[in-house]
Parts: C-alpha cells; structure tokens; sequence
C-alpha cells in the first residue's frame, strides 16, 4: 500500500473544516480517504489539469473537495480540501 501524504495546506483546511463538521460528515470523509487510499483510481473521480506533468484529481464528497495525486515513488498526496460553506 502507498504511503499517505498530507501537505500543510491540506491539514491547514481540514482544520477549518472539522470544528463546524457533524459527527457524520467526519466518518463520511473518513472513509472517503479510506477508499482514494484503497483506490487512487476510484470511479467519479475528476482530473483536475492543475499540472499536466503531475496530475492530479478531485474527489467530490457532499461539500467537499478533495485534491490528491499520486507522487513519483507511488505514494498518495492530499494536496488541497476545497470546503463550499453554506
């Protein structure tokens, strides 16, 4: 299994993220990273074209985000987490 990587900004966002999220919203992102993680290729993920020489995607998750890539030795990195507030 890759290694899980997270980059500063991606935790920076997941702390604003979880003091207003439910109980639920956090065991559903919870197990929404178990499945990238299980499946970097997981179906209804989003190519993000943010770097052609390094892609990336996007998982959709409720109001969430989630930007992650694959590095070069193969480990999985969470690069952003776009939160949409009501």
């Amino acid at each position: 299994m890759a290694e899980l990587l997270f980059t500063r900004r991606f935790l920076r966002d997941l702390a604003q993220w979880e003091p207003d999220a439910s109980p639920r919203d956090v065991a559903l992102f919870d197990s929404t990273l178990a499945a990238i993680a299980a499946d970097p290729e997981l179906p209804g993920r989003i190519p993000s074209f943010y770097d052609p020489l390094r892609p990336s995607y996007l998982c959709r998750l409720g109001q969430l985000l989630i930007h992650y890539r694959l590095s070069d030795r193969g480990d999985l990195e969470f690069l952003n987490l776009f939160s949409r507030r009501p």
